[in-house]
């Protein structure tokens, strides 16, 4: 026998579902599984089915219905023998069904047991805390699947909600847990397009679970969709002061700045070949210098090294990857450039390194379709990774200027799906 109260109350045998009558009967057998294994009196099955004002002759009308629960449920059971499913004790009436038949255990059981197997962090719940063991980890994840699928609807949805409310309340919550951490799990084994698409309606239905959203930005950067992932940290951030009237946690802003910088594991193949640059800036010597690391370099090819605009319009082509820009070019706007390239050549990516850090610059950058911001002082290793991370479809933005370009991403970018 199970029993499903994920939803209407449901009883299966031997792959058959029982036919379990009128719904004053259907709603006395989901309060006694509302109680599973506890006697109930007859008082409190009586608020149950009738509310406060119970028929007078509700102490008559109860036996009738157990009477006919017991035959549905013990077909078999000879006339006047005790009954073993529906037990009648002195003050009402008992269930006596093993725990492992209820749908609600076995959703419990698969919680448990998965966390176990993938334990998380706190503040990166979608980083195990030790390396889990592969074959533990996809029974945990199979068994998640299975438990979760015998969700039908509202728990106990036979039983009004002042009965059931602190029932429905803990499932609820047991549920959005345990879709977070298949999903979680599903990002550990490399499926993040799958595991973003999964947990979308959820952060729908819980607009203040900073966990969730934390699990869903790092989903969108791992399938190549930083800018959205972004945007949903600040939605998230904007939630929250204006409905609850107070700030995310300090994960939200450690993700925001590991998601500018590009420090996150996943996301789009780097490229194979040799990213082919042009360095665009009117300074000589920062010229001179530049050239020489960027030709030092392993996986780059210096396409071009030039001064002003015209310069840069005529070495860009479909075949350049990433264009590293100053923002100030004798009198043009490195700004104004950045805009006009990007729309000319949609696959091409646009790194700013400048000594500008001021917000305006950093947010009008992005705005004209920059994939990175770097100020003109990063270390070589930065720069290197930068321009990896940028022409493989990622965003990318120095620390110094990380909070300009968070309050400007909540906004339209151009940035790669």
């Amino acid at each position: 026998m199970r029993v499903s109260v994920l939803g209407p109350v449901e009883v299966e045998v031997d792959g058959r579902l029982l036919d379990l009558g009128a719904r004053k009967q259907r709603s006395l057998l989901a309060v006694l599984c509302l109680h599973r294994g506890r006697p109930v009196s007859v008082g409190a099955i009586a608020e149950a089915l009738w509310g406060d004002e119970p028929p007078a002759s509700h102490a008559v009308t109860l036996q009738g219905y157990v009477s006919d629960l017991r035959k549905v449920l013990e077909p078999t059971r000879a006339p006047r023998s005790a009954a073993t499913v529906v037990l009648t004790t002195p003050t009402g009436y008992q269930l006596a069904i093993p725990p492992e038949a209820f749908d609600t255990v076995r959703l419990d059981d698969a919680l448990r047991a998965a966390s176990e197997a993938f334990p998380r962090s706190a503040d990166e719940p979608w980083r195990p805390l030790r390396e889990p063991d592969p074959d533990r980890l996809v029974q945990a994840a199979e068994g998640l699947d299975l438990a979760l699928a015998g969700w039908r609807g509202e728990p106990y949805a036979d039983l009004p909600d002042e009965v059931a409310r602190a029932e429905r309340a803990r499932l609820h919550e047991t549920r959005t847990t345990a879709i977070e951490l298949r999903e979680a799990i599903r990002l550990h084994l490399g499926d993040a397009v799958e595991a973003s698409r999964r947990l979308e309606p959820l952060v729908l239905e819980e607009p203040y679970r900073e966990r969730l959203h934390l699990l869903q930005a790092v989903a969108l950067v791992q399938a190549g969709r930083q800018v959205e992932a972004m945007a949903l940290l600040r939605q998230l951030r904007t939630t929250l002061r204006e409905d609850l009237g107070i700030d995310p946690g300090p994960a939200v802003a450690a993700l925001e700045t590991a998601v500018l910088q590009g420090r996150l594991e996943g996301g789009r193949p780097r490229p194979s070949a040799d990213v082919r640059v042009v360095l665009v800036d009117d300074h000589p010597v920062f010229r001179m210098g530049m050239s020489g690391l960027l030709s030092s370099l392993e996986g780059l090819e210096v396409a071009a090294v030039v001064g002003d605009a015209d310069a840069a319009r005529a070495a860009v082509d479909e075949s350049v990857d990433v264009v590293l820009m100053d923002l100030d070019l004798g009198g043009d706007s490195g700004i104004d450039l950045t805009a006009e390239l990007t729309a000319q050549y949609p696959d091409l990516q646009v790194l700013v390194m400048t000594m500008h850090d001021e917000d305006s610059f950093v947010r009008a950058a992005l705005a004209a379709g920059a994939a990175g911001y770097l100020v003109k002082s990063a270390e070589p290793d930065d720069v290197h990774r930068a321009i990896r991370a940028v022409a493989a479809g990622e965003l990318v933005v120095g620390a110094q200027v990380a909070r300009a370009a968070r309050s400007h991403l909540g906004g339209a970018h151009r940035g790669r799906p």
